[in-house]
């Protein structure tokens, strides 16, 4: 645990970092420019074609129901995997990596997981930031998100789980793999047009220092809820399967 101190302080203090570059950008009319049209270049020019307008007012001028078809296999690709930033994915891994008898991984996945979904929702109610498509036209890959652009609990949650399975892992491909996650998520947000780069900054910085915290108590307290609700899992199954057997 000693060891790992110093990267967990270069991770709180990178997190940090990125949090105050993104709030920056929010509070400054000129970074907020060019926050704008980096998210237009990272989508390839789309949120200036002519025709992405239409996918933001409708026939009574109010923002559209649906979402845009994908236009090529990078849209494709990117409306699959975005979700690794969610916490249906964070559930389902740490349900695979429990099963697969790695509690502990499982248990801080999901909890640290969690624990970012929690908290960028937590700052979305202080922040109320439009998003791409509701503000200029930008086209949009996926259903419409609820709550504040910034900051994205995609990049948020993303960030927070890989950073940490990474630290974890034994090989060093899987190392850097996982650690490339979360900066894939974030652009993945950013191009289906649900977010701004310095939303998706402002989520990895908050899953940086979420990882980084993610140690002793906290940690500890993770695994022991994980071991509750598998021994109440357990508990269940077996009356359930008592139960069949008498009937």
């Amino acid at each position: 645990m000693r060891r790992d101190a110093p990267a967990a302080a270069s991770r709180a203090g990178a997190g940090v970092a990125l949090l105050g570059a993104s709030w920056w950008a929010l509070r400054s009319p000129a970074v907020q420019r060019a926050d704008v049209r980096a998210g237009e270049a990272l989508r390839h020019g789309a949120a200036t074609r002519p025709e992405a307008a239409t996918h933001r007012l409708g026939e009574a001028g109010g923002l559209r129901a649906h979402a845009e078809a994908p236009a090529c296999a990078v849209d494709r690709v990117v409306m699959a995997t975005t979700d690794l930033g969610s916490v249906y994915a964070v559930v389902a891994m740490g349900a695979v990596l429990a099963l697969t008898g790695r509690r502990g991984l499982a248990a801080d996945v999901l909890g640290v997981g969690l624990a970012g979904w929690a908290v960028s929702q937590a700052a979305k109610t202080g922040v109320n930031r439009a998003r791409p498509y509701e503000r200029d036209g930008t086209r949009r890959l996926l259903a419409a998100p609820a709550g504040s652009s910034f900051p994205s609990g995609h990049a948020t949650v993303a960030t927070a789980w890989s950073t940490l399975a990474a630290e974890r892992a034994g090989a060093p491909s899987a190392r850097a793999s996982l650690a490339l996650v979360g900066a894939y998520v974030a652009a993945t947000r950013v191009h289906a047009g649900v977010h701004y780069p310095s939303d998706v900054l402002g989520g990895m910085g908050m899953g940086l220092a979420l990882s980084a915290a993610w140690r002793g108590p906290l940690a500890q307290a993770a695994r022991g809820v994980l071991a509750a609700a598998a021994a109440a899992s357990r508990s269940l199954g077996a009356m359930a399967t008592a139960r069949r057997r008498v009937t």
